[in-house]
């Protein structure tokens, strides 16, 4: 058995390679299903954010994870940008995406929940064994002790956080400019917000159901319209963010070029914070609209990333001690395992030979048995005794050994 990481993130790709494997949450339990298909694969689990796809396999024993990669996603994926993981470096990846030492901006607070979501479609789909079940909770048990513990769980902040704070940082004030909220989701959210609470001026929400924009409209005493008619109000605008789940660009060029003309080339602010991206690239070429994407937060929101990198050494020294304790508790489980099956294979040699001379005779086969039971027994004690001590302390090519000698599969 082997836990396995596939993914590609902003550290690994641009933008523009990262939207190409990007999938929305209403498309988690499809694309497992699929990965299930392969009978290399036990059970799995998807994540998929601005930021990373990537995929948590538990391998089936004696499956080549680089075999397995090559059979189920060199057809379509851009190898060179996806990154491979093992156990503990899967398992570390893990515990600095959910703590969000991984995060573009670090200590972003989305990445946690988004994680949960994952593990829960997962366990829809099909149910974790023990090894990825281990994982995820101690998974979640090490984001919060990071949260707590160190200054990342301090004054939270996100994605939508930094993309208001770069508003801010280009227009100033934000109370005098029309700003058009694109999506209805946890991220519109949280900038709608975001943008109340640094003083935004008026502001409209827009959303392909037009229902759920409405709503969120309502409960922020905000304005709503309808996405049909952003073709025709965009030009109202100042500052636009956007953040759905769109397979295909909102806004587009034609639709950009038009609204500026309305707005006699008076300059617009785009912000999109979607991945696959809601506005057309494009747009960068028109000389009034200054576009941003999440990968441009990188170098505009300084501070909050500054203030975050103080605590990684910190946060690194907790994500390390808990897999370490990860990893002894997956050596002991595959140990264990691996006894059990010495065991078992002398048991079945010992109930072949014992069942080759059975007289019939209920007294004497007893006899037999018994016989056959405790000097098993006595066999097995010292080797096993001394797999043990192998097993705790030895190395990964000592243990190979050792399962090579007794012909077990466990760990071959």
């Amino acid at each position: 058995m082997a836990l396995v990481l596939f993914g590609i993130n902003h550290n690994s790709a641009p933008l523009d390679v990262r939207e190409k494997y990007a999938f929305s949450e209403s498309d988690y339990a499809q694309n497992l299903a699929q990965l299930l298909e392969y009978e290399e694969i036990q059970c799995a689990v998807a994540l998929s954010t601005c930021n990373r796809t990537e995929f948590y396999l538990s391998l089936e024993q004696g499956a080549e994870h680089e075999q397995v990669f090559q059979k189920v996603f060199s057809a379509n994926m851009d190898v060179p940008h996806f990154y491979q993981s093992l156990d503990f470096d899967c398992a570390r990846h893990l515990f600095r995406v959910a703590a969000g030492t991984d995060s573009v901006v670090v200590g972003e607070t989305q990445i946690q929940g988004q994680v949960k979501k994952a593990y829960e479609i997962a366990q829809s789909v099909k149910p974790l064994n023990a090894e990825l079940e281990k994982l995820f909770q101690m998974t979640f048990k090490t984001a919060k002790s990071v949260r707590s513990a160190t200054e990342i769980g301090k004054n939270p902040i996100s994605v939508a956080h930094c993309a208001v704070q770069l508003s801010e940082q280009i227009f100033g004030q934000l109370q005098f400019q029309n700003i058009l909220v694109i999506g209805a989701g946890e991220t519109s959210e949280l900038v709608i917000r975001y943008l109340l609470n640094h003083d935004g001026g008026s502001i409209t929400v827009s959303n392909r159901t037009a229902s759920k924009a409405k709503h969120l409209a309502e409960h922020f005493n905000i304005k709503s319209i309808e996405m049909n008619r952003l073709g025709h109000d965009l030009s109202e605008f100042d500052l636009v963010f956007s953040a759905t789940s769109s397979a295909q660009p909102i806004i587009t060029f034609e639709m950009t070029e038009h609204a500026l003309k309305t707005r006699k080339m008076k300059p617009m602010v785009m912000i999109d914070l979607a991945v696959p991206r809601d506005i057309d690239a494009d747009i960068h070429a028109l000389e009034d609209v200054f576009l941003y994407t999440v990968d441009d937060l990188k170098s505009v929101i300084v501070d909050n990333m500054n203030k975050r990198k103080s605590t990684l050494e910190e946060a690194d020294r907790i994500i390390d001690a808990e897999v370490s304790l990860f990893m002894q508790w997956l050596q002991r489980l595959q140990y264990h395992a691996l006894l059990k099956e010495f065991r078992e294979s002398f048991i079945s040699k010992k109930e072949e030979i014992v069942d080759a001379y059975r007289t019939g005779d209920d007294t004497m086969d007893a006899k037999l048995e018994q016989l056959a039971h405790q000097l098993t027994n006595r066999m097995l004690h010292t080797p096993i005794s001394k797999m043990r001590e192998i097993l705790e302390t030895g190395s990964r090519e000592e243990i190979r050994l050792v399962a090579e000698l007794f012909d077990l599969k466990t760990h071959q």
